[in-house]
């Protein structure tokens, strides 16, 4: 059974920062390729969460990150290969150094993320203690993918009077619903798994409970606490939807989601 497509693909080289849309990406149990890689820890963060986010600094969401490597980044090389062979067999990633980021901040300075530069000109920015953590297994705040549907932006911005960017939301998956009657029908999948593409195959775990975050402006990073309290207030605090991955695969723009 057929449910909608994929409207865009998001990832977020760094955890917090801007992110940006790709026409394809390959799909691992850890969440897609190259997301959230890196993420800055505060020393003065709550162990239970540490990081440094726009909760902290609303314009650290305006900071863009970019992987050198570009479209190496999108998919494993021989993935065809590895296709080919027993479920379970990894593809091989790039090395490390292939994921290298490069950030430029609101004001126009441009650093290598590794760089002591651009942390010292975020702690004089923030006036914290920072550092660098970098894992290729992503960097979640709960599970490896996000879920939204252009149906949720538009019938949060009728019931706000607000034009409510997507972008807010943060999503790796932004989807369009064949079901035009309920404009949260992610919430209805919650438990059920869904087939995208090819091969990918998810998990449907969770609603999305939402924090600060969506009510930052995604271009000036401007804060609207209505949106927040209007979703804690009439949808149980959650948007979107957070899955798990169950068959590893390629996901395209356009892809087909369907009901397992």
């Amino acid at each position: 059974m057929r449910l909608g497509t994929i409207e865009s693909i998001w990832r977020y080289p760094v955890k917090g920062m801007r992110g940006h849309e790709i026409p394809y990406v390959y799909t691992a149990f850890s969440g897609l390729m190259g997301d959230r890689i890196y993420g800055v820890i505060a020393a003065d963060g709550d162990p239970a969460f540490p990081w440094h986010t726009g909760r902290d600094q609303e314009e650290f969401v305006l900071y863009e990150a970019s992987y050198k490597s570009g479209e190496d980044l999108l998919l494993p090389k021989d993935l065809d290969a590895f296709e080919g062979l027993a479920p379970g067999i990894n593809p091989i990633y790039p090395d490390a150094e292939s994921f290298r980021v490069e950030v430029k901040t609101p004001e126009g300075k441009t650093y290598d993320i590794e760089s002591p530069e651009f942390l010292k000109d975020l702690e004089q920015a923030t006036e914290r203690s920072l550092r660098l953590h970098v894992t290729q297994m992503g960097q979640h705040d709960c599970r490896p993918l996000s879920i939204f549907s252009l149906s949720a932006a538009a019938k949060l911005g009728e019931e706000t009077g607000m034009a409510v960017d997507k972008r807010r939301f943060r999503a790796n998956f932004y989807v369009d619903w064949d079901d035009q009657d309920d404009p949260f029908y992610e919430f209805s999948l919650v438990g059920k798994t869904l087939k995208i593409g090819e091969k990918l195959e998810i998990a449907v775990i969770e609603r999305d409970p939402r924090c600060k975050m969506i009510t930052l402006d995604p271009d000036t990073a401007d804060e609207s606490p209505k949106l927040l309290q209007h979703v804690s207030r009439n949808h149980g605090g959650d948007a979107g939807v957070f899955a798990a991955v169950l068959q590893e695969g390629r996901v395209r723009k356009g892809d087909p989601i369907y009901l397992k």
